[in-house]
């Protein structure tokens, strides 16, 4: 059995279509199944490359869109011959597996981008990138095949192509999906295309500038895309790797009694986006966990902590004592684990209004930096 590389997850403490022509078809260049995988560090998302320091564009797609399969089989193999496998830049996998209005509306992230089992496919191919990274890559191969999966899927469905593909850990993998372990990377995901305004798969992302729907025939000006936009591209390494206490403007750095204390936003009674912000006396630093989503849009600020949630928590450790806290809208809040009594508190509690983000402003889609080929993409 082959150890797996990197544990991405031990942190403190992701529409009816038809289908085109051509797709299927392998390429001459690099197969995907042969893909480097970095080593030196791990990674949240599926990602290929020489090195994990290496630039990074996002492919968001979804394993049942005729397109991405398009995509994958005819286009992802020639990319990754002239810039994954020399070392100029990574390519990173995400799906888009929820309705993209999801965010900020009542119904949130329940709506399948094209079907209700998106999120669990995209749950157990981040099982498989956990378990066994060397096989990932094949994996992803074998699922954008002829015949894309259809139906309901299961990760059970599942476990034969996972076989098929090398696999290890495979009940392992099974289990903690069906447990929800990578639930909050799959919304990580929605959520990061959200705020790209990307409304179709797939849709190819480098420095926030993005390339929708790029078909074997738009080749020659995806590549030039990338070349106009690599010297701005981002660097994904792991949030271990990358996170850091941040210091307080007030306070001691010995806390309360017990040194440290937990405060967890559980957005999953939200009506909407709910909104936060607080101030400690001490120190006090974010805490990523599976069930800890925090995002770029969370900040810290001296003493004081802001961001947002929807079905979702987000997790902060600190010292010393909590001295204010505000809502826009009542939400679950914990202290060490146990429910925070809000009145008793006395939080600020904005509005009961919600704090809903309208399709209108969604549909509010940056055409400046984005070469839309819609013909070549799925959509809802």
């Amino acid at each position: 059995m082959k150890p797996s590389r990197r544990k991405f997850l031990a942190v403190t403490g992701s529409a009816a279509v038809t289908s085109v022509a051509g797709v299927g078809s392998a390429s001459a260049a690099i197969p995907i199944s042969n893909v480097p995988v970095p080593d030196n560090v791990s990674q949240m998302y599926p990602t290929m490359g020489t090195d994990a320091e290496n630039p990074t564009a996002t492919v968001f797609g979804n394993f049942k869109c005729p397109f991405t399969q398009d995509f994958v089989n005819n286009v992802l193999p020639d990319l990754a011959e002239k810039y994954v496998k020399p070392g100029k830049m990574n390519v990173r996998f995400r799906t888009i597996s929820f309705d993209p209005y999801g965010r900020g509306t009542t119904h949130s992230t329940s709506e399948g981008f094209i079907s209700s089992s998106d999120p669990t496919i995209s749950s157990t191919a981040l099982g498989i990138w956990e378990e066994d990274p060397e096989a990932y890559w094949k994996y992803f191969e074998t699922m954008f095949a002829d015949p894309l999966i259809s139906g309901t899927v299961t990760p059970e469905k599942l476990e034969s192509v996972m076989s098929k593909s090398g696999v290890d850990n495979v009940e392992n993998i099974v289990a903690q999906v069906n447990n929800g372990k990578y639930d909050s990377l799959v919304k990580d995901s929605h959520e990061e295309s959200v705020d790209l305004k990307i409304q179709h798969t797939p849709t190819f992302e480098i420095a926030d500038s993005t390339f929708v729907g790029p078909k074997p025939d738009d080749l020659n000006d995806l590549l030039s895309f990338v070349q106009a936009n690599l010297s701005g591209a981002e660097t994904y390494l792991p949030k271990e790797d990358k996170k850091e206490d941040v210091k307080s403007g007030g306070g001691s750095s010995e806390g309360s009694a017990s040194g440290e204390t937990t405060i967890t936003f559980d957005g999953s009674s939200a009506q909407g986006w709910a909104n936060y912000e607080f101030t400690v006396s001490g120190e006090f630093k974010q805490t990523r966990t599976m069930k800890s989503s925090l995002e770029d849009g969370d900040s810290l600020d001296g003493s004081t902590a802001s961001g947002g949630v929807g079905p979702w928590e987000d997790t902060y450790t600190y010292t010393g004592e909590l001295t204010d806290l505000t809502l826009s809208q009542p939400i679950d809040v914990l202290r060490n684990d146990e429910p925070l009594d809000l009145e008793e508190f006395g939080a600020n509690i904005e509005s009961e209004k919600l704090d809903v983000k309208s399709a209108s402003d969604t549909n509010e889609t940056s055409k400046s930096n984005a070469k839309n080929a819609l013909s070549g993409a799925c959509a809802r």
